[in-house]
Formats: structure tokens, sequence, C-alpha cells
């Protein structure tokens, strides 16, 4: 298992990205659509929560959220058993063909789509849209404009 659990943290580090991987074969993008569709709602919420709590590890945020260990236990066993279902039963032929076609990769980069999936669903999300443009408030906007004008004159 030492070998999946490397996939698993690329597709972590792969979360933070959002274009779709450069490189995905058929066989992954296959995969990831798979992924995709095969997931409940109970499911995305729990890929949402996953995708929460291994973010607020970040040393520069990890200040802001404080989530109890048995919460992080918690969560990680139950993307553990996401993860094994679309595998082993809703994914599986896709999984096999991915495998054998494109190998870890091609498995890393179809979690990859699957994790992008769910943070477009997330930023999608009225409530967090408005939370990531709060900062728009506080812009100077004279500053930006007259940066500008600088620029178009030669200033």
């Amino acid at each position: 298992m030492p070998h999946f659990r490397s996939v698993l943290t690329a597709f972590a580090l792969g979360l933070s990205l959002h274009a779709m991987p450069a490189s995905a074969g058929p066989q992954a993008e296959a995969l990831g659509q798979c992924f995709v569709n095969s997931t409940t709602a109970a499911e995305k919420e729990t890929l949402s929560r996953w995708l929460f709590v291994v973010l607020a590890q970040q040393p520069e945020v990890r200040d802001l959220a404080s989530i109890p260990e048995a919460t992080k236990v918690e969560t990680d066993r139950a993307m553990a058993k996401l993860v094994e279902r679309m595998v082993t039963a809703a994914c599986r032929a896709p999984a096999q063909q991915t495998l054998m076609q494109e190998g870890q990769a091609g498995l890393t980069q179809s979690l990859e789509i699957f994790g992008q999936a769910a943070a477009r669903k997330i930023f999608a999300e009225p409530s967090v849209v408005s939370a990531a443009n709060g900062f728009t408030r506080y812009i100077d906007m004279a500053r930006i404009v007259q940066s500008f004008l600088m620029l178009q004159f030669g200033r």
C-alpha cells in the first residue's frame, strides 16, 4: 500500500491546481470523469470536508482553523472509504484500464481531475464566492487607476 499512498499524496498536492493535468491520457480522463459522475452528494461532502482538513494543515493558515485530531482521523477514514469504493466498485473497470494503460501516473491524474472538480464546486458556492471577493471592498481603486494612468502617460 505505500505505492497507493504516494498516489493519494500526489492527489492532495494536485488539488491546489486549477487547470486540468496537461498530460492526462484518455484513460485517466475517463476515470476522472467516472469519479466525478459516480460520487453521491454525501461523498461530495466528504471530499469537501477532507479538502478543508488537508488545506488547514498548511503552516501559513494552521492558526485559522482548529481541527480536533479525532475529526482529522474520521475525515481521513471517510475519504479512504470513498476512494476505495470508487476504485473497487463504481469505477472498477476504468480504474483497471487506467492502471494497465497509463500506470500510476494515470491514476494520479484521474484523482487530480476528481479533486479539481470538487474545488470548482466549492468555488461555485455563492457564500464561498462572496467570501473570496470580500477583500475587494478594501482595494483603493483610485490608486490602481492612477497607476495605470501613470503607465499610459509615461510617468
